[in-house]
């Protein structure tokens, strides 16, 4: 199993995991990210992941892994139970996960030869889809670029979850933040997830 190019983190918020898991299968994510607040859910989090899905946990695991999946060292080490190991990125060019914190400095990563990322559960039809293009056509995919940085750059978590809502259909009054990046995600998901 290739390791994934983007890494879907879910959000600390325990009331819209089930949303969480759900529109991010429906939006074929190949990996989803547990961060440590919310370690008490890996296991009903494992129980709704197909087997092509893997799952990557912040700090140790409790509970019994499958070889694709893999926990995060406090040096910065994705160990996977297959024995592959990923490190997450320091600098650009060093050929590890970038962070989220990154992501809205996407283009310089890939120019760098990067190709994982940590996203939002909320943002990765997008992420996903620029990840694509990319190697068929860097200008377009840094056209669509110019849509995506400047709403990371704005972006809360606040922002993230009104788009689960969104998604779902009971986001009302509408959240401008949401509908900007909803926006974008029709333009970019259908067309070029799977590139």
């Amino acid at each position: 199993m290739a390791f994934p190019g983007i890494i879907s983190r879910l959000h600390s918020d325990p009331d819209s995991l089930p949303r969480q898991l759900a529109q991010g299968l429906q939006t074929r994510a190949e990996a989803f990210w547990l961060p440590m607040a919310m370690q008490g859910d890996a296991a009903t989090v494992l129980a709704a992941l197909p087997d092509s899905c893997s799952l990557y946990l912040e700090g140790q695991a409790t509970l019994p892994l499958r070889s694709h999946d893999g926990v995060v060292a406090e040096n910065g080490t994705l160990a996977l139970g297959n024995g592959h190991t990923m490190t997450l990125a320091r600098e650009k060019g060093d050929g590890g996960i970038v962070p989220e914190e990154s992501l809205a400095e996407m283009a310089q990563w890939l120019e760098a030869g990067h190709r994982h990322f940590i996203c939002s559960t909320a943002v990765q039809p997008v992420a996903r889809a620029i990840l694509n293009i990319w190697p068929l056509d860097p200008y377009l995919a840094r056209h669509f670029l110019l849509s995506f940085t400047p709403l990371l750059c704005e972006a809360t978590e606040a922002d993230y979850l009104a788009v689960l809502s969104v998604r779902a259909g009971d986001a009302t009054p509408r959240h401008a933040w949401a509908e900007a990046y909803m926006k974008l995600e029709k333009k970019l998901h259908r067309a070029y997830l799977d590139h």
